[in-house]
């Protein structure tokens, strides 16, 4: 047998101070280099993620997605999109027809994921211009169409009252605003029905803004829906807001927020003239999840007619979805480092040393308590069955492979009988990784053959806690944002794990106060009551 040399404690050392130094060192550079690069106070880099779900009902379907508009203090400067097994048949981009349209070649459920990067910036892009108007489009601003009626009682009586006052188009219109501002409840159990609006004095968001619309059009004065998004409402990003032709140009009117002829820079139009966010013939829309983001504030978000060797290591150029996926990738390490730390100082035990943090990886995706009851339940059944295998006398690489099978049935049938006994449930928990789950049965009956089941279960115990605990470190992902844009900042990862490792001194339980993290020992007793396994045990530690 080989025997190895300890490593130096001057090594040791000598490699933790260039470490630490390389990590400073090059993250310090780069924001130096970056200076210059980045944009100016105020302003700021969005991301606009918008997944539809579409299905189609005929082989002639047809989709229309529209791209956001520039506005005086916003422009689009890249997008993307993905639609497998749809054609992109056609794409405008004129005043006209903006969208870009989809056709499906067989009838069935579809995925479309649309990827906008907004600038959005403090100063005026550009100034105000003039737009015309023709009769025809005059015409269709001014007739009723859904949701919106024209003309009625109601709002020929709200129209003449108005305009007793002031017939004058500039105050009429702003009279009209604050009569639908003031008068109209926002409930979003209530109509959308402009009609219903007026006379009950109660409607939705956009209700309401279908409400201000059919005012303007009844008092002769073309006006239009308009659907956009509002990026600092990530949670309920759609919003909707009317425009109002004043015979030089299209001022925005959003009644529900009181925002009268000029809107926060934050809103960003998609559609205008229609409420719907998505065109569809021949199909109809299931569900629509959002996803909005603030992007790290560099121009080389906006530009990149300059490279560097530098930007190898700047993962912020890549795109939305690959950076989400690195950040829950680079904050792995500090998952584990949490873990360690755990295992290392208060002396307790886990079912390995990833195995919470993979854990903890598959929690992030499902609501913590489903996880954690479905892997007691899974863990129990497979331990169970896992205990009458030695009678089979299989190699391990079978027996794993029944393990997983095995695993994988339950899993489906605890989820399956959460669900009948609560339909809320969670069913995203069939994400937790099956491999590991494997692993963990296997590792849970070799210490419950070994050291019993008191220890098996105490250990078990801790492995949950220490998930979740890793949990909380992954869901900072203002952290996973930094490792992004910095990932040489896990050399310090990397010089506290050796610090770690150098520690030998007491754990905290070894202190009298404590003396309960220790795992039970198996007496002589106990062991003459076991029956002896002829399998090979797994480290399980």
């Amino acid at each position: 047998m080989i025997t190895r040399k300890p490593p130096h404690r001057k090594t040791l050392y000598l490699t933790i101070t260039v470490l630490l130094l390389f990590a400073i060192l090059a993250t310090t550079l780069r924001i130096i280099m970056r200076s210059d690069d980045s944009l100016p106070a105020g302003d700021s880099a969005w991301s606009i993620r918008i997944i539809h779900v579409i299905e189609a009902t005929d082989q002639a379907a047809v989709i229309a997605i529209p791209p956001p508009w520039d506005t005086r203090h916003a422009r689009l400067y890249s997008q993307s999109m993905s639609h497998p097994g749809l054609r992109q048949h056609r794409t405008k981009m004129d005043k006209k027809d903006r969208d870009v349209v989809l056709t499906a070649p067989k009838t069935g459920q579809y995925t479309i994921e649309s990827e906008f990067n907004i600038y959005v910036s403090h100063l005026p892009l550009s100034e105000p211009k003039k737009t015309g108007l023709s009769e025809q489009n005059r015409a269709s601003w001014l007739a009723s169409s859904t949701g919106i009626s024209v003309n009625t009682p109601v709002t020929d009586a709200v129209v003449e009252q108005i305009a007793r006052e002031s017939p004058e188009p500039e105050r009429l219109i702003e009279l009209l605003f604050n009569y639908a501002s003031n008068n109209i409840r926002i409930d979003s159990a209530a109509s959308s029905d402009s009609e219903h609006a007026l006379s009950r004095k109660r409607a939705s968001a956009l209700g309401s803004t279908r409400a201000m619309v059919a005012l303007l059009r009844s008092a002769h004065l073309p006006a239009r829906i308009v659907s956009g998004v509002d990026l600092h409402a990530p949670s309920k990003p759609q919003k909707f807001w009317a425009e109002v032709y004043d015979g030089a140009r299209w001022l925005p009117l959003d009644p529900v927020s009181g925002y009268f002829s000029e809107l926060p820079i934050f809103y960003i139009p998609l559609r205008k003239g229609d409420d719907q966010l998505i065109r569809t013939e021949h199909a109809r829309a299931r569900t629509t999840e959002w996803r909005i983001a603030s992007l790290p504030r560099y121009q080389g978000l906006l530009t990149s007619d300059k490279k560097r060797p530098t930007d190898i290591l700047d993962l912020t150029r890549l795109s939305p979805a690959s950076r989400e996926i690195l950040s829950a990738l680079l904050l792995l390490p500090l998952g584990v480092l949490t873990t360690e730390l755990i295992r290392q100082f208060a002396g307790i035990r886990t079912y390995g040393t990833f195995t919470p943090t993979l854990l903890a990886l598959a929690i992030t995706h499902v609501y913590w308590v489903t996880a954690v009851i479905v892997l007691l339940l899974v863990t129990v059944i497979g331990v169970t069955i896992r205990a009458a295998m030695p009678e089979l006398n299989l190699q391990r690489t079978p027996r794993l492979a029944i393990v997983f099978t095995l695993v994988a049935m339950s899993m489906s049938i605890v989820v399956s009988g959460m669900n009948y006994f609560n339909p809320e449930v969670d069913n995203t928990v069939t994400l937790l990784p099956l491999v590991i789950l494997t692993m963990l049965v296997d590792r849970i009956y070799t210490v419950y053959d070994e050291r019993g089941l008191k220890t098996a279960t105490i250990r078990l115990a801790w492995t949950i806690i220490a998930a979740l605990v890793a949990l909380l470190v992954l869901l900072q992902t203002h952290w996973g944002s930094w490792l992004v844009a910095y990932p040489e900042t896990h050399a310090i990862t990397l010089a506290a794990v050796i610090v770690i490792g150098l520690y030998h001194g007491p754990r905290l339980k070894d202190y009298p106060g404590f003396a309960w993290l220790k795992e039970p020992v198996r007496t002589s007793r106990d062991r003459k009551t076991d029956k002896p396994q002829p399998e090979q045990s797994v480290d399980s530690r």
